[in-house]
Order: C-alpha cells, then sequence, then structure tokens
C-alpha cells in the first residue's frame, strides 16, 4: 500500500515539474486488449505496461480492439483502435487513428500534428479527433469549449455536438455539422470503452439530453470521411421524395437516431387499440305516442300511468 501511494506521489511530482517546464509526459494509466507497442528499428516491438510513461520522440501503435489512456498535466488522452502516433514534450503526432482529448484547464494549449495539417487545441473541454484519409482531422465536440487554430491564423470553435473537417485545399475550416451524443455516447469506443467518472457521464447525458429538446430538425444523413483535400462524404440514410407532397404520402421518415413509423390506420382505430363499433340506438317511446296511449284513452292519472323516469315539473305537481 504505502509503494502504491509513493508510485502516485512521485507520479503527480513528475507530471507537476513537466507542466511547469512546459513540457508533457503522457503517464499510461489504463490498457485494454492487447494495449501499445514501442515500434523500433529493424520491426521489433516493445509491449509498454500500465503505471509507466511513454517514450518521448518514439513511434508508438495500439493494436486492433485496444485502447489506452494516459494522463498528462491537465489532460486526459484515449488512444483507440489501430492508432499510431508519437508523444512529444510539447506536441502529439497522429499518423492514423483516432484520439479523444479532455482538457481540464482554459489555458491548456497543445499542438496536434497530421500526415498533412498540424492544429493547435486551446481551451477547457473535450473533443474526439480522427485522422482522414486525406491525411486531415476530423473533430466531434463532447463538451465544453475548445478553439481549433491552423497556423495561428485560422480558427474555429468547437462545441458539443459539433463535428467540423480541415479543409487541406484552403488551409482553413469546414461548415459546422451535428452529431447526435446521444447515439455516440453509446456506440464510441472511446467514450463505452473506458471507465468514466460519474460527472462526466452525468454531464454528457445533460448536454445529450439538451441537444435532443433542441433539436428541431431531422437531418437524416450520416457523415462520411474526407477523402479529398476540400470535401468530405454526405451519405443518405433514405432516398428523398421528389415531389412536394413527398413528407404528406410517405408512411416513414428517418431521423437522427432512427426511423418513426406513421401509422395508416383511423385515428379512431389506432386511439381505441381496436375497430370502432357503432352503438345501436335503444328505441324510445315519441311523447305523441305516449299522449295518445295515456290521455287520449282518458285513463287516471295515477302513479303507475306515469314514465318510469318522470319529469321534474310532474314530480312537484304529484307532491
Amino acid at each position: 500500500m504505502d509503494m502504491k501511494f509513493c508510485l502516485i506521489a512521485f507520479s503527480i511530482f513528475l507530471i507537476g515539474e513537466s507542466f511547469a517546464l512546459g513540457k508533457v509526459s503522457h503517464l499510461l494509466v489504463e490498457s485494454l486488449g492487447d494495449g501499445v507497442f514501442q515500434l523500433e528499428d529493424g520491426g521489433k516491438q516493445n509491449p509498454i505496461s500500465a503505471s509507466t510513461f511513454l517514450p518521448q520522440d518514439t513511434k508508438l501503435s495500439v493494436r486492433p480492439k485496444s485502447g489506452i489512456e494516459t494522463l498528462a498535466a491537465g489532460y486526459q488522452f484515449r488512444f483507440g483502435s489501430s492508432t499510431t502516433f508519437e508523444c512529444n514534450y510539447e506536441s502529439i503526432e497522429l499518423y492514423s487513428g483516432s484520439i479523444f482529448i479532455r482538457s481540464r484547464k482554459i489555458t491548456n494549449s497543445i499542438k496536434i500534428i497530421g500526415p498533412e495539417v498540424t492544429i493547435r487545441l486551446s481551451g477547457a473541454g473535450s473533443c474526439m479527433m480522427e485522422v482522414e484519409p486525406n491525411g486531415g482531422f476530423k473533430f466531434v465536440g463532447l463538451l465544453g469549449k475548445l478553439i481549433s487554430s491552423i497556423d495561428e491564423t485560422t480558427y474555429v470553435n468547437i462545441l458539443p455536438g459539433d463535428i467540423v473537417f480541415t479543409n487541406l485545399l484552403e488551409d482553413t475550416f469546414s461548415d459546422k455539422l451535428v452529431v447526435d451524443l446521444d447515439n455516440l455516447l453509446q456506440s464510441s469506443f472511446l467514450l463505452s470503452g473506458f471507465a468514466n467518472s460519474n460527472s462526466f457521464l452525468d454531464s454528457l447525458k445533460s448536454v445529450s439530453k439538451s441537444q435532443k429538446l433542441h433539436m428541431g430538425k431531422a437531418l437524416g444523413t450520416t457523415v462520411g470521411s474526407a477523402n479529398h483535400s476540400e470535401s468530405f462524404e454526405i451519405i443518405k440514410d433514405a432516398p428523398e421524395k421528389q415531389n412536394s407532397q413527398s413528407l404528406q404520402d410517405s408512411s416513414k421518415f428517418s431521423y437522427q437516431g432512427g426511423n418513426y413509423e406513421l401509422s395508416t390506420s383511423p385515428p379512431l382505430q389506432e386511439l381505441l387499440g381496436r375497430t370502432p363499433q357503432r352503438v345501436k340506438k335503444v328505441s324510445t317511446v315519441p311523447s305523441s305516442e305516449f299522449k295518445e296511449n295515456n290521455i287520449s284513452k282518458q285513463l287516471p292519472l295515477t302513479k303507475k300511468n306515469y314514465p318510469s323516469r318522470p319529469f321534474p315539473s310532474k314530480v312537484l305537481r304529484g307532491r
């Protein structure tokens, strides 16, 4: 117990010392699957065990269906399956794969180097980044507000639910798209594959719930990958109708999260849960017929001749 406490205290001291010197050291705190390996010359691969610092200026590779989580000064990182990267004291060089970044201080700033573009991520919040086929980045905002910049001249604010691509042709960013955070929380390995604190989960669920309440338009599309320098794919979930009555005539429409079936049964049947039945009309004796059978025959007006439910006026007169 004392040895473990000393190791944690020493690790915190080293992280704080690195932060004071303007350097970022990654402490490996969790390894899933086969974990991460150090790639050396000659094709040799050495596994890196937990509770150790990742080596600097060395190419590292996370195995398929695996992942790792690291801590640094003011940061929490997660590297996804089949991610190849290199940790430097002031930056992370991402060759392929995806990464989760959680910045805890608004003064934080880190440089991410990709195959074709270099960005600087600043601020406090959480996001995910992925290397695209064209060598650029795709950002997905989760919590807080992060600012990404290219060459310190072009900026974009990454808010929860935002999807942003780098435009390599113009050295700028694409227009923002929206991702369903509730589905992302359940399907993303970088989020659901690791142990999350209750505060982080509560914050993410609160933001996703707020997004659903304010989401006023169903996109019916899926964001693909950026295969070209200046564009990315938009995949339609379902073919669109060309006529103006397509929404009224269609029995199904798509929204973010699934499909909703419009009922084709009559509204009354849908409400009752069965086929509506018309109640047979009960025959009543008309007042004229009552008079003809009672008054015209000059029968004495006694209580026996009154209807079973007399009118209030007759009740009063009877008293």
